[in-house]
């Protein structure tokens, strides 16, 4: 996994190198609120949608009139949770994953407003579950691979839907839905999938790109 990511990453440092002349850059932070959907014998199931946080740097590439091309690279938060009562008692439970994430978006733009979509990898760094019984807490690390002991696989594509808009002194702000395509569930998966989900918000701050002569 880590030759994968450097792979990409090179590729990504690349591309926006290559074309440095026609890019501008920005970082910007915001927040998640994410979810996973589990399916089985043709049922969906999921928990609750948790808060997180996702912050990163963009590039826009421009790819001729009102076009942009926009890699990204994130680090961003995705997990669920869920409280039920019973017999007088409480019991909570949450997971929040961390990611490496790195989208690349082909947007329209015009008038400073942009729209648009594109893949995403995203690489699990780290990950912890918490519990928590009548006030007793308890926390562990979860677990990625693709073993029936590990809790979900640490490889997560996706799709993303993007919109937002950019004002003329740099002031940045996005929207996004990301949605999971691969099956999430490690081992022998016994018809069951789980994907994952995701909106976010980000505001940034665009630094202007060279202008061609």
């Amino acid at each position: 996994m880590k030759k994968r990511t450097a792979a990409l990453l090179a590729t990504l440092v690349i591309l926006i190198t290559g074309s440095a002349q026609k890019a501008a850059f920005g970082v910007c932070a915001g927040a998640t609120l994410s979810n996973f959907k589990i399916e089985y014998d043709g049922e969906n199931e999921s928990l609750d949608s948790k808060a997180g946080l996702t912050v990163g740097a963009i590039a826009n590439i421009a790819a001729g009139k009102n076009f942009v091309v926009q890699p990204g690279i994130f680090w961003t938060q995705k997990g669920t949770k869920d409280e039920e009562s019973e017999g007088g008692s409480t019991y909570k439970i949450s997971l929040t994953n961390n990611y490496v994430e790195i989208p690349v978006n082909f947007l329209y733009s015009s008038g400073g407003f942009f729209a648009g979509a594109g893949p995403s990898i995203a690489f699990a760094v780290s990950g912890k579950w918490k519990y928590e019984l009548d006030g007793e807490k308890e926390t562990e690390s979860a677990n990625f691979g693709n073993s029936d002991d590990d809790d979900m696989k640490g490889l997560d594509l996706g799709a993303n839907i993007l919109a937002g808009y950019s004002s003329p002194g740099g002031f940045l702000v996005m929207l996004n839905f990301n949605q999971g395509l691969n099956n999430l569930v490690p081992g022998e998966a016994d018809g069951a999938k789980l994907k994952s989900h995701y909106f976010g918000i980000r505001l940034g701050y665009m630094l202007k790109g060279k202008k061609d002569k």
